[in-house]
């Protein structure tokens, strides 16, 4: 049970710093600076998607094998 609850903190910090980054990336790219609340919106919505498309979606790993015969 343990081990799930440090699986959970992970992910949850995941989707906060992949909030933040939308977030400085929205604030200082653009040329026309949003205010702070659109910013806010923005990451935690992000934040949010990233969330949800980690969870509904299966993690994909590619194996690659050799032929035994060789």
């Amino acid at each position: 049970m343990r081990f799930l609850n440090i699986l959970n903190i992970e992910r949850i910090i995941k989707y906060i710093l992949l909030g933040l980054i939308v977030l400085l990336a929205v604030r200082y790219i653009p040329e026309n600076k949003l205010p702070n609340k659109e910013l806010i919106m923005i990451g935690a919505t992000s934040s949010i998607a990233f969330g949800i498309l980690d969870m509904a979606s299966p993690s994909v790993t590619i194996e690659n094998k050799k032929d035994q015969d060789d």
